[in-house]
């Protein structure tokens, strides 16, 4: 091999005696060589200019381009073997957008640059050890992959390309074996670049802020883009699409405008009241009724009696509860402000002309007497009003909410105690529109208190604890005997020795099937959620075995618990069966409440969108598809052979088609679920073996978004190895499933259109999307679905 290998270093280059390199060669010869005048007038001018003569690094470059700096610097390398003069040992734009022509070429430049690049040695062959150690370099600069692994998916793509029998190959059996193979020609037609780089992506000026013209021209751009939005919202087909909103909004509206009037023509005409009487008496009868409504809005259980009719739900948008509650509180402090300043500027206006009390007398003292209850008690106990409701804002602020801050929303929004005493207190008539509300509450309250406490309903303890990947952790929990839920409901849990009193609400992920337990899955991102996680994960590092708790690691050990784990665990468990009941880790759980989430068996196709840990509710219901499938299984006494009971495949047999589409920022994050998903695949193909006539009931889509899709450089090596190991392997390299991971994030219009296919004829008219993840994928989602028609359901808590 040595003396071959002095030879070609001695001799002629063989790539000039090869057919298709030779023609390769000229080509990618002739764009080195073609003049700066052949280049963009705008490119030409940039590179003349002060900001672009100075020379770039590879990074930058690889961000001009949108790649890895690995594949530039490679590129660079074989470039300067072409080159006759070495031009690109110092680059430049007009070396980038020369680079960009090379890479924008015929598919045999591309396909030999791609072959020089593996080729380090430069001689004309790619040889066993090279390639291995291309392939190995680019993967190990991934994250995603299990480098344990990397040697095995490595000799898969060895042997693809024919050297595992021989010890190199030239250009020309390389660019044979990718012509014969339609995916390895699929993957090496991505070897190219956008070649628009320079008017998209100018890294080496800093943007130019918009002068007065373009800023007329954006203002009249958005004014027409806020137009067409509304001209969409009160279209007949929006107004047909969601009428229960359209209709409930317009009695809200309706309502409050006539109480409005009452007030006016009451305090005007009949008790011939000042301007600023009138004023603040409308914010106190508006605030009497949306004070009132506010508390209706959040009574849990029954906005689960009304999910639980299919009638009754048509007619009340209860999926809009949470967001018209925000609405409502939003309304109520306009109402509060106008309220109280009517009632200030009335208070100086009095002053000033009685003059027998000063203004601060009639707002923070009881000598007027003003009030229905104690002497002169209205104007104080509005300003403790005032007080404890901008405390409730400033707690229910989305930052605080949901910026880790969850403690704080919950103990300011329990002050709603003490606003409502203080409202009775204040308003003479404010309990004759709140009794009938705060008793609903009050019942509400009173039986979640008694089936918490009960251990046949609430009362329970901790089964397991199983460390998740990225900072999950999926707690099992012993199931109470008389405890129901469906699909999709969510429960509020209370781990008294986390904290005493906080109930924090999570999904349940498990199915009603399994009667022993349930389970869920905390996301460690709140200072509450961040304490759970750490308790268990310190139990398990420290053995804890004062508690009746089995800690398995699958952060450690994606199987779950190693084999000596798993023998001390299982005499942990054998001891606690003679525990006692204190040393269990109790749990309180008050619930199920209901979510959009029940619907899905009522439609006939399904579109369950998760991203991240927002993928729990529909854990709950591929479980439940899942155990109704293997319900209906029938196995022949004779030959063994499997079945289904079609007329009983599902309890609702009007779901006929479930898309399941997750986005995740690591393939990592999906291995907590993915024991499901292969399960499910597995029952999925043997229904299909024995109904042939049946279509695919499930599909599954899994984006995971830590390498972005446009990196089409440097993605080429990715996509060859993803696809190889798919075909030989037979299953998918990231998560074993035989459906492929896509890699970056979904593009929704292709994803969409995915859903109108002959397959899906049946039931493209009855498509029913429910997403549960980020507020801003959800808007991008929402949108898609009003241009398909498509309904869509969005998880809120």
């Amino acid at each position: 091999m040595n003396r071959r290998r002095q030879q070609l270093l001695t001799a002629q280059p063989s790539i000039k005696s090869i057919r298709r390199s030779r023609a390769a060669l000229i080509q990618l010869r002739a764009l080195l060589d073609d003049p700066p005048v052949a280049l963009p007038t705008r490119v030409r001018r940039a590179d003349n200019s002060s900001s672009t003569e100075k020379k770039l690094t590879i990074e930058e470059v690889a961000k001009m381009l949108n790649t890895q700096p690995f594949i530039i610097e490679r590129i660079i390398n074989a470039l300067n073997r072409f080159s006759k003069t070495n031009e690109f040992q110092s680059l430049s734009q007009i070396h980038v957008h020369k680079m960009t022509r090379i890479l924008t070429s015929t598919m045999e430049v591309r396909s030999l640059l791609f072959f020089a690049i593996m080729d380090e040695e430069q001689d004309d062959f790619v040889t066993t050890e090279g390639f291995v150690e291309f392939f190995e370099s680019y993967l190990k600069g991934i994250r995603s992959f299990n480098h344990a692994l990397i040697p095995e998916y490595v000799r898969a793509l060895v042997k693809k390309f024919h050297l595992q029998h021989q010890s190199e190959i030239d250009f020309d059996d390389f660019y044979s074996i990718v012509c014969q193979d339609p995916t390895l020609l699929e993957s090496l037609s991505k070897f190219t670049v956008d070649p628009s780089w320079f008017v998209s992506n100018d890294s080496t000026q800093e943007p130019r802020k918009p002068n007065a013209i373009q800023h007329f021209f954006i203002n009249m751009c958005s004014e027409k883009s806020i137009d067409e939005d509304r001209q969409s919202i009160f279209s007949m087909n929006y107004i047909r699409d969601n009428a229960s909103r359209v209709v409930f909004l317009l009695l809200y509206v309706l309502i409050n405008l006539a109480l409005c009037l009452y007030v006016v023509i009451y305090r005007s005409v009949v008790l011939k009241d000042h301007v600023l009487v009138i004023f603040a008496r409308i914010g106190g009868m508006l605030l009497n009724f949306n004070c009132a409504l506010i508390v209706l809005l959040m009574l849990k259980h029954i906005i689960l009696v009304i999910r639980s009719s299919e009638h009754l739900r048509k007619w009340i948008p209860t999926d809009d509860h949470i967001a018209f509650h925000k609405h409502v509180a939003r309304f109520i402090a306009f109402l509060s402000i106008v309220h109280t300043i009517a009632h200030m500027a009335n208070f100086g206006r009095v002053a000033a002309i009685e003059k027998k009390f000063t203004w601060p007398v009639y707002m923070f003292t009881t000598t007027a007497k003003l009030g229905w209850i104690g002497p002169g008690f209205a104007p104080l106990s509005g300003v403790v009003l005032c007080i404890i409701f901008t405390v409730m804002i400033i707690g229910s602020l989305h930052r605080i909410r949901r910026g880790g801050h969850f403690q704080i929303f919950y103990w300011t929004h329990l002050l709603y105690v003490v606003f409502y005493i203080f409202l009775i207190l204040h308003a003479e008539n404010c309990w004759k529109w709140v009794i009938g509300p705060l008793s609903l509450l009050l019942i509400e309250k009173a039986y979640s208190i008694l089936t918490r406490y009960s251990s046949g309903i609430g009362r329970t303890y901790i089964k397991s604890a199983t460390i998740e990947q990225s900072n999950v952790i999926s707690l099992k929990i012993h199931r109470p005997r008389h405890f129901t839920f469906k699909p999709g409901d969510y429960i509020s849990i209370n781990i008294p020795r986390i904290a005493l009193y906080e109930y924090h609400p999570f999904t349940i992920s498990s199915a009603p099937e399994e009667t022993s337990y349930l389970t869920v899955h905390i996301q460690a991102t709140g200072n509450w959620t961040k304490r759970v996680y750490q308790r268990f994960k310190d139990m398990s590092d420290k053995e804890n075995h004062r508690t009746a708790v089995r800690i398995y690691r699958a952060d450690r050990n994606t199987n779950g618990a190693t084999s000596h784990e798993a023998v001390e665990l299982q005499g942990i468990e054998n001891n606690t069966m003679r525990a006692t009941r204190r040393q269990r880790e109790v749990i309180f759980i008050n619930g199920p409440y209901s979510s959009c989430a029940r619907y899905v068996f009522d439609c006939r196709h399904v579109v369950l969108i998760g991203g991240g840990i927002g993928i729990t509710p529909y854990a709950s219901i591929l479980s439940s598809l899942m155990a109704q499938f293997r319900a209906s299984r029938v196995v022949c006494k004779h030959c063994h052979g499997i079945n289904y009971n079609q007329p009983g495949l599902l309890e609702n047999n009007r779901l006929r088609k479930v898309d399941f589409i997750w986005i995740n920022r690591d393939h990592k994050n999906f291995e907590w679920f993915l024991n499901l998903l292969r399960q499910f695949e597995e029952e999925q193909e043997q229904y299909l073996e024995s109904n042939p006539d049946e279509h695919r009931f499930l599909d599954i889509h899994l984006f995971f978004t830590e390498i972005k899709n446009d990196e089409r450089i440097g993605n080429v090596p990715l996509d060859l190895i993803t696809k190889i190991w798919a075909q030989v392997a037979g299953h998918d390299i990231f998560t074993n499933l035989n459906t492929k991971t896509h890699i970056g994030r979904p593009k929704w219009d292709e994803v969409f259109r995915g859903f109108n296919t002959d397959q899906t004829e049946t039931t493209q008219k009855d498509v029913s999307v429910f997403f549960c993840g980020p507020s801003a994928m959800g808007q991008t989602i929402r949108k898609h679905c009003v241009d398909c028609k498509f309904r869509y359901y969005e998880e809120k808590f």
